[in-house]
């Protein structure tokens, strides 16, 4: 389930899965009812269409519970157990070993058949350190993953913005592959290892693009301006966008994202990127 946010309303939202409706009901009794009434598209391995909108339609709320303003209630959640839709690679970090070598490591990217596995770091207060330096803290060219410093390390966000070079010898060197349509369509899962968690993301649209500071000028938290966002991307007319069209509405009303932002620094706008929606939870 996941909560709303108005702004200046101070009212919250609710979202109820049943079956493929979705009714959202706000503090004020009014209610109405959106269906997803997409074609019942095969995705890979064990994964169907309706199995993935199912698990996106619901979402959860754990990283809302301390930001409530005056007057608000947390109107429901869940817990984030969902059964992950493609098929987990066996990998288990050991996180005691990893955070003893830097402490500022906050998960694991792992893109199975595009040969990434590739710790993420974020620096408090310095969005581009990892830009020139490795996971161990020395300096390297091309450097390393790193997580937006506005995004929470619980990975609940309505959009995780995680930077990487694409530059020959880069952590994210071979994400262009995702360029290719028939690897688009038959590796559409990544996933996120973090203590205790295996987070899965179905990856949705991949294309190059110029944004930069996407959380500083795009305020996720607001659901209007997330559909438009999401919106926008299936609209791009990037000439190597690949896109999963039938999954647009299940990812607006999955209201959480990672996106995959490579270039040869931060700051560049030469970029190319990996849109994927949460779609799965597995204890470890």
């Amino acid at each position: 389930m996941r909560r709303f946010k108005f702004y200046g309303m101070h009212r919250k939202a609710l979202i109820c899965t049943v079956c493929s409706a979705i009714t959202i009901s706000t503090l004020s009794g009014c209610s109405f009812t959106k269906t997803i009434s997409d074609e019942n598209t095969p995705l890979s391995d064990n994964a169907t269409y309706e199995s993935t909108v199912a698990v996106l339609e619901q979402g959860y709320a754990e990283s809302f519970i301390t930001d409530l303003e005056e007057g608000e209630v947390l109107v429901g959640s869940t817990s984030d157990a969902f059964e992950c839709q493609g098929k987990i690679p066996d990998l288990r970090p050991d996180w005691d070993s990893i955070l003893a070598q830097n402490s500022e490591t906050v998960a694991y990217l792992v893109i199975p058949e595009a040969g990434i596995t590739v710790p993420v770091m974020q620096k408090e207060g310095d969005q581009d350190y990892y830009d020139t330096h490795n996971a161990k803290g020395n300096i390297q060219e091309g450097g390393a993953l790193h997580l937006d410093i506005g995004n929470t390390t619980d990975y609940t966000d309505p959009n995780t913005i995680i930077y990487g070079s694409n530059e020959e010898g880069g952590p994210l060197e071979y994400l262009g592959i995702y360029a290719n349509p028939e690897y688009f369509e038959a590796n559409p899962f990544i996933y996120l290892y973090v203590p205790g968690y295996v987070h899965e993301f179905r990856v949705f649209a991949a294309m190059s693009g110029y944004d930069t500071d996407i959380l500083t000028n795009t305020n996720c938290y607001d659901f209007d301006i997330f559909s438009s966002y999401v919106n926008n991307i299936y609209s791009s007319r990037s000439m190597d966008a690949q896109k999963t069209e039938y999954l647009r509405e299940a990812v607006v009303n999955g209201w959480r994202m990672l996106t995959i932002s490579a270039g040869s620094t931060t700051d560049s706008t030469n970029r190319y990127f990996v849109y994927s929606t949460y779609s799965g939870s597995q204890i470890q």
